[in-house]
């Protein structure tokens, strides 16, 4: 964590500014300490360099068992996603994932916030469009993701990233903070998914641009029978896009949907696109 951090984070709790106590730096970034609520006296600690804003009380029971699981996964989620996924889909999985992260319509040194990132798939593409002078921020639940994408991160000495582990529904950024905002893959399995849309739109500038995908079959191929046995190898494609979920405030609302093709076909993965803005 690099001291600047402080001017976009703040409590999640009660979104007041935060103060560093007891850190311990290296020449580059804070590696421990704490972060100090000025509002509701709350300790954030820092650990390896990331600051840890998950809450407890705050996590329900489907959070938690996610949350435990992708703990548990993060190497080989990291295996499957950066290399077996763009392998079996002939390439066509970093092509789309570039794509994605292109609807920012964001451009250089802007600052973006990754939520959910994962083992960091979605950073290199990112960095790709914002530069090495932009501002990547980077999220996500799981100590055990966020830990190893910030050490896929540190090797590439990469200076413009910033991580943090936090719950997607209690957010630690202040009110218009980032240019974009994107996440790909965990909304569906979200236990508070209009809390956690509601937070991606707090963040966001005025009039800037808010990309989701996840996994998803449009409605009519649901019933075929490739649909259905699409459905069968995981049940999440049923998921719709959580449209009826979204705030008030959003504007040039837009819903697609796509598929990833595979060389195996129950590793192929249907998905949907929601792009909008912040009024």
């Amino acid at each position: 964590m690099r001291e600047d951090a402080l001017h976009y984070l703040c409590c999640p709790l009660c979104h007041s500014n935060l103060t560093l106590s007891q850190q311990k730096t290296t020449i580059e970034e804070i590696t421990s300490g704490f972060c100090v609520c000025q509002g509701c006296g709350k300790q954030y600690k820092i650990e390896n360099g990331i600051p840890d804003f998950l809450l407890p009380e705050s996590l329900n029971d489907q959070d938690r068992k996610w949350m435990h699981s992708y703990d548990r996964m993060a190497l080989s989620y990291d295996i499957i996603m950066s290399y077996l996924a763009p392998l079996f889909s002939f390439g066509l999985e970093p092509f789309e994932r570039y794509k994605w992260m292109k609807l920012l319509q964001t451009s250089k040194e802007a600052k973006v916030l990754d939520v959910s990132t994962g083992t960091g798939r979605n950073l290199p593409f990112i960095r790709c469009i914002i530069g090495p002078k932009g501002k990547l921020v980077a999220m996500d639940i799981s100590k055990g993701m966020i830990t190893y994408a910030k050490t896929k991160i540190d090797r590439k000495k990469w200076k413009n990233v910033e991580f943090q582990r936090a719950n997607a529904s209690y957010l630690p950024y202040r009110e218009n903070s980032f240019d974009a905002v994107i996440h790909v893959g965990g909304v569906n399995t979200f236990g508070d998914k209009r809390r956690a849309l509601n937070e991606m739109v707090r963040v966001a500038k005025h009039n800037s641009k808010i990309v989701i995908v996840d996994e998803g079959l449009p409605p009519k191929k649901q019933t075929t029978f490739f649909g259905k046995f699409l459905i069968k190898t995981n049940s999440l494609y049923r998921s719709k896009p959580p449209i009826a979920l979204l705030p008030k405030n959003v504007k040039n609302l837009r819903a697609s949907w796509s598929i990833i093709h595979s060389a195996l076909v129950n590793t192929s993965w249907p998905f949907y696109i929601v792009e909008f803005e912040k009024t």
